[in-house]
């Protein structure tokens, strides 16, 4: 990649206003190198921050992406699918991991809405020009489930013609999904039933770790990339704590704010999740900045959307403040409509959920309507607050 120009694509007005923000901001904390891309963060719990990436660490992280495939799973560079947004760092690492493999990345009709269809057709033709290579693409779970769901529903078809149609679309994206030698799927956590179905379809995925911050991901399936590092601060007698991912993937600091205690040191970020390192293997139990005190107890939001989604919810739990507990959990659901609360208590009780992961209170969202997110596949927890809020 050396003597190119990296771009950012902006997607809207809106975007670049925000963009714009961030480069005006001046200068903040510890100087950072010259950087080649301003990587502005999803900011799902807070401003979101640009992280100054140098040409070094987005080399780093290509050619350390390509090594891991090697080593881990006997894969050789090749051509990448682009099928999220060009504007967020999973996209931007799409491309170049393509270019640094010699390989011009394949991209998805810019028509404003994933599909299965389109995804079909895009890596139907990459396979045409690519019948040799291995292929390669990126998701967030919520693109990969939706792909599922619709060869399900072929089931349940009743043979008219629409039916007919989506059927035959719904086939061709199962066929295509198996067609990748490796399918990196991050942007939020990868639920243990989603990771179950693709391994029962013969879909070979790769479950990844990282943000704007470390050049996109930086642990697979729970492990460091190679040249890169995983460590857990300030561990309680559990083994969990905070989580700091050092390596030449690592972003120089903010461009906007301080960047003293996010990067305490060159090539080290702390990150704001929880986590645990057994035998080596990474799992990310949860935020450090988001657990919900309650009863002098600490609950993880995480956990609760776990334990919703086992009992068949999808659900974004935040904390409310209350008299009596300090804080409340409070779950805000896509497709139920009202208060819910009854609902979810006498379903999760039902289901043996520990007393301090049942929400007390729960709303939906309605029909139609789907939780916010501020990036692939990630929830805009400051969004689902302020809901939350409104319904109290």
């Amino acid at each position: 990649m050396a003597g190119k120009r990296a771009v950012l694509p902006i997607s809207s007005d809106e975007a670049g206003r925000r963009l714009a923000d961030v480069m005006d901001a001046g200068e903040a904390g510890r100087p950072a190198d010259p950087g080649t891309l301003i990587a502005c963060t999803s900011g799902s719990t807070g401003t979101p921050k640009g992280a100054v990436l140098t040409a070094d660490a987005l080399t780093a992280s290509a050619e350390a992406t390509a090594s891991y495939f090697h080593e881990h799973h006997d894969l050789n560079p090749g051509p990448w699918l682009l099928a999220l947004p060009p504007h967020h760092i999973a996209g931007v690492q799409v491309i170049l991991r393509s270019l640094h493999a010699g390989f011009e990345p394949a991209v998805l009709p810019a028509t404003g809405r994933f599909t299965t269809e389109s995804f079909a057709e895009a890596t139907a033709m990459l396979r045409l020009t690519h019948p040799d290579e291995d292929l390669y693409t990126s998701l967030v779970p919520t693109q990969l489930r939706r792909m599922l769901d619709d060869a399900d529903r072929v089931n349940r078809a009743s043979g008219t013609a629409d039916d007919v149609a989506a059927a035959s679309a719904a086939m061709d994206g199962l066929v295509a999904l198996r067609l990748y030698s490796a399918i990196l799927v991050g942007g939020a956590a990868c639920p243990a039933d989603l990771v179950e179905r693709c391994a029962a379809e013969g879909i070979r995925i790769v479950r990844t770790y990282g943000s704007s911050e470390t050049a996109g991901g930086m642990v697979y399936d729970g492990h460091p990339i190679p040249g890169t590092s995983v460590e857990i601060e300030d561990a309680d007698p559990d083994g969990v704590g905070r989580v700091l991912l050092g390596g030449p993937t690592v972003a120089a600091g903010y461009r906007n704010v301080d960047s003293a205690e996010a990067f305490p040191a060159p090539h080290v970020f702390r990150t704001s999740d929880l986590g645990r390192l057994d035998d080596g293997v990474l799992s990310i139990l949860g935020r450090a900045d988001g657990a919900i005190t309650s009863g002098g107890l600490k609950i993880l939001p995480e956990d609760v959307e776990r334990a919703l989604a086992d009992s068949g919810f999808t659900a974004c739990v935040t904390g409310l403040p209350d008299e009596q507990w300090g804080q409340i959990v409070v779950a805000v659901v896509e497709k139920h409509v009202g208060d819910i609360s009854e609902l979810v208590r006498t379903t999760l009780r039902d289901a043996g959920v520990e007393p301090h992961l049942i929400p007390r209170r729960a709303f939906g969202l309605g029909e139609d309507e789907a939780l916010p997110v501020t990036g692939p596949g990630k929830l805009d927890r400051q969004a689902v607050k302020r809901l939350a809020e409104t319904k109290i």
